[in-house]
C-alpha cells in the first residue's frame, strides 16, 4: 500500500508541475480472462494524468474469475509507434485484490474470513482515436495475475443418530494462485 500512495503522490506532483501538458485522462474496459478455471469477464476503470506518451493512474474494478474479487491498482503506459491518431502501447499494472465477499454456509462448513492478495497484468494494446483528440477506443491483449486466500471453518458431526454433539472445529486456509489470459477492450477519454 505505500508504494500505492508513493506512485499517486508522484501522479499528482506531475501533474502540479506540467499543468500545461499533463490533462486528466481515464480508460474504460470490459474483458474477457481466460486461464486453467475456465472464462469470465472482468470491469476496469483507471483514471490519471496523461503526460506526452506516458499515462499514470490509479485503477479498481471487478473480476469474476475464479473466486470474483476487486483489484485495486496503480497503472502505468507508455505509447509508441505513433502514426497519427493510432498507436500501440505497453500497459502494466500493479496493486492488490480484495475478495468479495462470498456467503458459503451449509450444514458442514462455513467461510470464516477471506484474505486478500497481490495483483498485477500486463499487456500490449492499440489505440485509435475517436472525434476529439483525446477520445480513443483501446484494445489490449495481456497477461494477469491474482492472489486471493480464505479461512473455511469446519464442523464435523458424529454419524450415530442418537449422538448429535459436534467434534471439535478445523479451521483450514485456502491460496488460489490465478493466472490468466486477458483481453479488454475500452474508452479512453
Amino acid at each position: 500500500m505505500k508504494l500505492c500512495l508513493m506512485i499517486a503522490v508522484t501522479i499528482i506532483t506531475i501533474g502540479a508541475s506540467a499543468q500545461r501538458s499533463a490533462k486528466f485522462s481515464s480508460q474504460n474496459y470490459v474483458g474477457l480472462l481466460e486461464g486453467e478455471q475456465g472464462s469470465k469477464f472482468q470491469l476496469q476503470t483507471i483514471n490519471g494524468i496523461k503526460y506526452k506518451t506516458w499515462f499514470a493512474g490509479i485503477g479498481t474494478g471487478t473480476d469474476w474469475y475464479y473466486r470474483r474479487s476487486i483489484p485495486a491498482f496503480v497503472s502505468l503506459n507508455k505509447d509508441f509507434l505513433i502514426k497519427g491518431n493510432r498507436n500501440f502501447f505497453i500497459a502494466t499494472d500493479i496493486g492488490a485484490n480484495f475478495p468479495w465477499q462470498v456467503d458459503k454456509n451449509s450444514y458442514a462448513y462455513s467461510v470464516e474470513e477471506s484474505i486478500p492478495g497481490f495483483y498485477w497484468g500486463t499487456g500490449l494494446g492499440y489505440k485509435v482515436g475517436v472525434g476529439r483528440l483525446s477520445d480513443a477506443i483501446l484494445l489490449q491483449l495481456g497477461y494477469s495475475y491474482k492472489h486471493v486466500g480464505e479461512k473455511i471453518k469446519t464442523t464435523y458431526y458424529y454419524a450415530m443418530p442418537m449422538i448429535m454433539e459436534p467434534k471439535p472445529d478445523m479451521t483450514n486456509r485456502f491460496d488460489y494462485y490465478l493466472r490468466r489470459l486477458s483481453l479488454k477492450i475500452g474508452w479512453n477519454f
